[in-house]
């Protein structure tokens, strides 16, 4: 059996002036979210999200937290894990980057 893929997320945002009450009541709604920061730089807000799968994450990111009420900018960073036996290939030229998958 195949171990569970846990994929974590960071979205940074800036809300429309007035907008916090909606979109907190909004976000408040998607399971996925795990905490909330407010910032000082930017962007104003960084959520953090976890799911169990790239697809559920792409899908949160996408279809709900970017269309809540009051979202005028995103920024995603998306990160995922497998299992320990997983392979990490490394180029021999280093500028053809890292293949992880």
């Amino acid at each position: 059996m195949p171990e569970a893929i846990s994929v974590w997320g960071v979205v940074l945002l800036n809300l429309a002036a007035g907008k916090e009450t909606e979109f907190f009541s909004n976000l408040g709604s998607i399971e996925q979210v795990r905490h909330v920061f407010y910032l000082f730089d930017e962007y104003e807000y960084l959520v953090e999200v976890e799911a169990d799968t790239p697809q559920e994450m792409a899908k949160v990111m996408t279809n709900h937290i970017r269309h809540l009420p009051g979202v005028e900018r995103t920024a995603t960073f998306i990160e995922g894990t497998q299992s320990v036996d997983s392979t990490l290939v490394r180029p021999e030229n280093p500028k053809e980057g890292l293949s992880l998958w």
